[in-house]
Parts: C-alpha cells; sequence; structure tokens
C-alpha cells in the first residue's frame, strides 16, 4: 500500500497552489499516490494553534503518511511529528529559528526548544 501524501504549504499563502505544488500533486496521483493539498486555515501567519489540530482532527495525519512541508509548513511537519507517528517527512526550506520574522514568531511554533 502506498502511503498518503499531505502536503504544508508555508505562510504567507491564500492558496496552496503556488509554484511547484500543483506539478508535485500532479506527479504524485501520475503515479498512483494518494494526496492531500488543502490550503490550511490561518494560511498567512501560519499559526501552530491552528494548523497541528488541523493536521490531526481534519486531516487525521498518521502513520502511513508523508508529511511534505514547505517552509513553515516543514516547520509544522517537525512540530507535528514530535508527538504523532507519520511513516516520514520530507521538509523543503525549514528553519530552526524564527529568522528574526514577525510572522515566524507569532506563529508560535519556535516556543519550545
Amino acid at each position: 500500500m502506498k502511503p498518503r501524501v499531505i502536503f504544508i504549504h508555508g505562510n504567507q499563502s491564500t492558496h496552496w497552489a503556488f509554484a511547484w505544488a500543483p506539478w508535485l500533486k500532479r506527479e504524485l496521483e501520475a503515479r498512483g499516490y494518494e494526496t492531500f493539498f488543502e490550503t490550511f486555515p490561518d494560511s498567512v501567519i501560519a499559526r501552530a494553534k491552528y494548523w497541528l489540530p488541523f493536521l490531526e482532527e481534519h486531516v487525521r495525519a498518521g502513520e502511513n503518511d508523508v508529511l511534505v512541508g514547505w517552509s513553515s509548513g516543514a516547520v509544522a511537519a517537525m512540530r507535528y511529528a514530535e508527538t504523532h507517528r507519520v511513516l516520514g517527512s520530507v521538509l523543503v526550506a525549514p528553519s530552526h529559528t524564527d529568522l528574526g520574522d514577525a510572522l515566524e514568531k507569532e506563529s508560535g511554533y519556535f516556543d519550545a526548544p
């Protein structure tokens, strides 16, 4: 059984379909993968208090899923995997600090070590 691939876009997004994401969705589905590509709630600020429950309750990301996180989405994928079992993660342009950016700081992902 192939894993489901869940795409987590970055902050400052008004829609998930930006840059290379539509291409990735097409390629994965052409190869028979189930995918989840949706715009996350609070997509501009990308706060953990909304995104992590969304992954758990709406997306139901779990043991047979691969999280593909881009930028803030990569940080969300890492934080989610701290407390939930997932098959794997692909992290594109993650960061380990808020980079001094107000929106990144507001996200809440960097409040804990």
